[in-house]
């Protein structure tokens, strides 16, 4: 008997990815006027109406039991609600998406799928998030990012990334704008973190990998095979560039920014 109604409250909470991806990225916050579009998204998911309302009132339900409590939220996810690990870690993010009023319109992230999303926050959650919390960004460690600005050169961090890029310049299986592109790439990458201080920054966050990053990349013919070949050469070589370049007291929070970017770019990208 335990067994089948711990499997009904799974069903019962469950949620289906295209429905979430509507109901997270129509609005940043899970609002009673959200609740009159779900006759659009059942239509535009072919999921039944009644579904959709389970879903909406389960989502806003859990979203008023857990946003003032205090640890982690997916923890309190299963402490309160008995939902599996996979399933509260769902919960989780959509939560974290609606605190920091991320921007994920499916109009602006067409090629953004829900479980993607959900990796990405996944992360983001992990490595950013105070330690208390899974839904509170460290500000010290935006702070911190956003002083490299000020305290490494343009002219010093473009050595640093070319010196990654050299590494791909003599391969002749690697298309030759590979390089230049990664370059560009990863020099976005950085502008993008230093600005992440500010919360409409931040909003943004996935709409400025989208487009200032990903879109480009495609756009200039190259592949995700390239993509991960780019960004693993910039991430082997990172580390003894800044220490050749005399500024490995930045190390930490030039790993802690781009090894969650790098994987998040890569889940975004593998469509």
């Amino acid at each position: 008997m335990p067994i089948i109604t711990d499997t009904l409250l799974q069903q019962y909470y469950s949620l289906d990815s295209e429905v979430a991806r509507e109901l997270v990225g129509r609005g940043r916050k899970i609002t009673a006027k959200l609740r009159k579009d779900l006759d659009v998204i059942s239509d535009k998911t072919n999921i039944p109406l009644r579904s959709c309302l389970r879903q909406y009132d389960n989502i806003r339900r859990i979203y008023k039991e857990v946003d003032e409590k205090e640890g982690k939220v997916s923890l309190n996810i299963q402490r309160y609600y008995a939902l599996n690990p996979a399933l509260s870690q769902q919960y989780a993010a959509i939560i974290f998406i609606i605190d920091n009023r991320i921007d994920v319109s499916p109009r602006k992230l067409p090629s953004l799928s829900y479980s993607a999303l959900v990796r990405c926050v996944s992360l983001i959650m992990c490595e950013w998030c105070d330690t208390a919390s899974d839904m509170d960004i460290d500000r010290g460690f935006l702070k911190d990012l956003h002083s490299l600005k000020d305290k490494i050169s343009d002219s010093t961090l473009s050595g640093i990334v070319k010196h990654g890029t050299d590494v791909l310049k003599n391969n002749p299986d690697l298309p030759k704008h590979l390089a230049p592109e990664l370059r560009r790439m990863s020099m976005k990458l950085m502008s993008i973190g230093y600005s992440l201080v500010h919360s409409k920054d931040f909003t943004d966050i996935f709409i400025d990998f989208e487009e200032l990053l990903l879109t480009p990349w495609f756009g200039a013919g190259l592949t995700y095979n390239n993509l991960e070949i780019g960004l693993s050469a910039l991430l082997n070589t990172f580390s003894s560039a800044v220490i050749n370049a005399g500024i490995s007291s930045t190390l930490p929070i030039f790993d802690k920014y781009l090894k969650t970017v790098v994987s998040c770019l890569l889940v975004m990208a593998n469509r």
